[in-house]
């Protein structure tokens, strides 16, 4: 009787710790911005511990063209992610954005729809570029880069005021302290110190570029101040970091990694934190983090054929060790995910043709060869035209051999070890008849 009253207690322990992870009761408020008239940079700050009612594994955020509602796109960032940016989107047009935040549990009900219109292409000042933000208790240091179309600017504003984080607890949005504080800056500055904040506070910043005309969109930061520190004693340093850190390219998409324990610590670590970007990339936008608790990670939705700077980081119960070195992978080369660009075509003569282009926009790869395909019929299917492979270091070729006063339809792809990529648009060319000479007869 006894081992069964153990065995039920077992039993309800473990329904109780299956029930403690559920759905999240609200989704976080949007903030929304754009930086160039093709994206959308979209923001929200964590939810409360009461109202996620477990550890947010992911969001997912649903976004649609106003003009095309039944259209609905969705993209899916980790837990710890607080901002994402769509981009290669129509300019001065009107999106519709929600969010949803999700546990193992599943996903909570998606926010209202938010609108916001992307920006004119025409008189535009970009964001800066590169912003980044070093919180420290009482202030924000603060570097960026120029905007693209740093010529027409006449200086930068930049601008911070405290959000209160108290009212996160709710499902209102949170409530802003209005004091907003504003500087100009020249235009050949690039960084700034902050001053007189309080530890452990929340903050949004905000730079901009400005001329007489107009003002520009801003590069736009949220994030608190450093806590009040205090004397570490040694069972308090932070962990070591991870040690024999491994990587290896999985597919074109996707490295797996793999690391062990550090030999000593004096804090348990509870989980890891990775850090992925491309090699070599500093713009803070195209870091990555990552979550596990467990000692492997399969990184995915990478870019093809790109490498990739890798660091692991242990994580103790309340506090955080520093970064492993860096280690760099490779991923996997794929087909080409777009065709060659600028594909022109010329008659020489009626027998022939000068094909030129460049190189795809997304090769994922080294280009082994260019397929040209040419047919007087657009109607036949791929197989029946005529396909001419050219080395893939060439950008022009001739076609000889074709029909003079002939109507002929090309196309192209390019091709890696993987395989042939997506052709290009149809272009038609015609071949000039054949100029036959005149015999002029005189008779005496």
């Amino acid at each position: 009787m006894a081992v069964e009253n153990i065995w039920f207690f077992c039993l309800l322990s473990l329904g109780y710790c299956g029930l403690s992870v559920q759905v999240p009761s609200a989704s976080p408020q949007l903030s929304l911005l754009s930086t160039s008239p093709t994206d959308i940079s979209v923001m929200w700050l964590p939810l409360s511990s009461q109202l996620s009612r477990g550890a947010i594994t992911n969001y997912r955020i649903d976004y649609r063209a106003l003009e095309q509602v039944d259209h609905i796109y969705s993209v899916e960032v980790g837990g710890n992610e607080t901002q994402v940016t769509l981009r290669d989107l129509k300019p001065n047009q009107t999106y519709q954005l929600r969010i949803a935040a999700g546990t193992r549990a599943g996903f909570s009900q998606s926010s209202e729809w938010a609108s916001h219109h992307t920006p004119n292409l025409t008189q535009v000042l970009f964001a800066p570029t590169e912003l980044k933000v070093r919180a420290k208790m009482h202030s924000l240091h603060v570097t960026w880069q120029p905007p693209p179309n740093h010529t027409q600017i006449t200086g930068f504003k930049l601008s911070w005021r405290e959000l209160d984080g108290e009212e996160l607890a709710n499902e209102e949005k949170p409530m802003v302290n209005e004091r907003i504080q504003q500087i100009k800056l020249r235009k050949r500055v690039k960084h700034h110190e902050v001053t007189g904040l309080a530890p452990d506070r929340l903050y949004e910043l905000k730079v901009w570029a400005f001329n007489k005309q107009t003002e520009g969109y801003p590069a736009v930061w949220k994030g608190r101040t450093e806590k009040l520190t205090r004397v570490r004693t040694t069972d308090s340093l932070p962990p070591l970091p991870p040690i024999s850190v491994r990587a290896r390219a999985n597919s074109s998409t996707s490295i797996w990694l793999r690391w062990e324990k550090p030999h000593f610590s004096n804090v348990r670590i509870v989980n890891y934190t990775i850090r992925c970007s491309p090699a070599g990339i500093r713009n803070a936008s195209l870091v990555s983090y990552y979550s596990s608790s467990s000692q492997e990670i399969l990184l995915e939705s990478l870019k093809p054929f790109t490498s990739y700077g890798i660091a692991v980081q242990s994580n103790g119960a309340d506090m955080r060790g520093p970064f492993s070195t860096t280690v760099e992978e490779s991923t996997l080369p794929d087909r080409p995910s777009s065709p060659p660009l600028d594909m022109q075509l010329s008659a020489l003569d009626s027998y022939s043709v000068l094909v030129s282009w460049r190189p795809p926009l997304e090769p994922n790869g080294v280009i082994l060869t260019y397929w040209i395909l040419y047919t007087g019929n657009i109607s036949h299917p791929d197989h029946l035209w005529i396909n001419l492979t050219h080395d893939g270091s060439v950008t022009s070729a001739e076609v000889q051999g074709l029909m003079s006063g002939m109507r002929y339809y090309f196309k192209m792809g390019a091709c890696t070890e993987v395989g042939v990529g997506p052709y290009s648009p149809v272009k038609d060319v015609f071949t000039p008849p054949k100029k036959y000479g005149v015999c002029v007869c005189v008779c005496v």
